[in-house]
């Protein structure tokens, strides 16, 4: 009884056993399936084209989007210049009577106000003191006297103000006949880049000798000193162009020239051809259309996200 009772036993468990094997080999097909039909998702003959993001992660790491629009390439001329002080902004400072320094109120490299004092002499032929005042603000660049030494017919210092300063420009004779004051000028130096346009040009008596431009620098914030150097970027020319995006959303993937298009989370890699370029926007020949989507800022994270994904996807 007890073998009969161990045989029906085996004999029912067995079809269960079976079952249950046929429906797990089927979860294991359907998770596979899933999995690669997930591992194909965003890949073509060409590789990984595309990106999914979500819209908050992307707002977090700073990628923002702009519309392909028409506009104006600006065709420039190259050339370099060195900060200088404008003139006007410097004051050699000397003694209104011949006397002996008795007081300096500053030294070499103080921050003066106009009007505040700097030194006081006493006058040979009165014997009277009289103070100097700081004709400008600005800061003491240079000191000629100490206390107890005459005036005489010298500087005593030289205050110079960096608010202002120019970029005097080099000009070679092969772009002279192209430039002109109030043409607009990109200056970069110093991790900075500043626009401002030509206020003065100073040809040379000199065939072929260079024409000096002149471009203000507002320097208040102090980001340029004299004697720096900059490379300079001279707009001559605006080509009109009916497509353009901004420089920064180009990347080259595979040899290629391509932009990223926004398609809600989605962000497809887009070759394109380019044409006329200036120091912000480049002309798009073709793959774009008017006003699409494309990522304009960080979009090199982008092309990380697919570069990463592609590796994964050849191994």
């Amino acid at each position: 009884m007890k073998n009969i009772t161990l045989l029906l036993c085996l004999i029912l468990a067995f079809p269960y056993a079976a079952w249950g094997s046929d429906e797990h080999g089927h979860d294991e097909h359907d998770v596979h399936e899933k999995q690669q039909n997930k591992d194909e998702h965003g890949h073509d003959e060409e590789g990984v084209r595309h990106a999914e993001i979500d819209a908050d992660i992307a707002q977090r790491i700073g990628i923002n989007t702009a519309e392909v629009t028409s506009g104006t390439i600006e065709k420039t001329i190259r050339a370099f210049a060195k900060v200088s002080v404008a003139p006007n902004n410097t004051a050699n400072i000397s003694a209104r009577f011949p006397g002996v320094v008795t007081e300096l109120y500053v030294t070499l490299g103080d921050t003066v106000a106009k009007g505040a004092n700097v030194a006081k002499v006493e006058s040979n032929d009165s014997l009277q003191p009289y103070t100097i005042k700081a004709p400008i603000v600005g800061v003491i660049q240079a000191q000629y006297v100490n206390i107890g030494q005459t005036t005489d017919d010298k500087s005593l210092m030289l205050i110079v103000n960096h608010d202002v300063l120019w970029a005097e420009i080099n000009i070679f004779p092969m772009d002279r006949s192209k430039v002109h004051v109030g043409q607009s000028a990109t200056l970069h130096g110093n991790h900075q880049t500043f626009k401002g346009k030509i206020s003065h040009l100073l040809p040379s008596t000199d065939a072929h000798a260079v024409t000096h431009a002149r471009v203000k620098i507002d320097n208040q914030q102090g980001q340029f000193v004299p004697g720096d150097m900059l490379s300079v970027n001279i707009a001559v020319d605006e080509i009109p162009v009916p497509l353009l995006v901004v420089n920064e959303a180009i990347q080259q993937i595979d040899n290629q020239q391509v932009v990223f298009i926004k398609q809600g989370e989605r962000y497809e890699l887009r070759p394109i051809t380019l044409g006329h370029s200036d120091d912000r926007y480049t002309q798009v020949i073709s793959g774009l259309a008017l006003g699409e989507q494309y990522v304009a800022e960080n979009s090199y994270l982008i092309k990380a996200d697919i570069e990463k994904s592609a590796a994964a996807h050849h191994h």
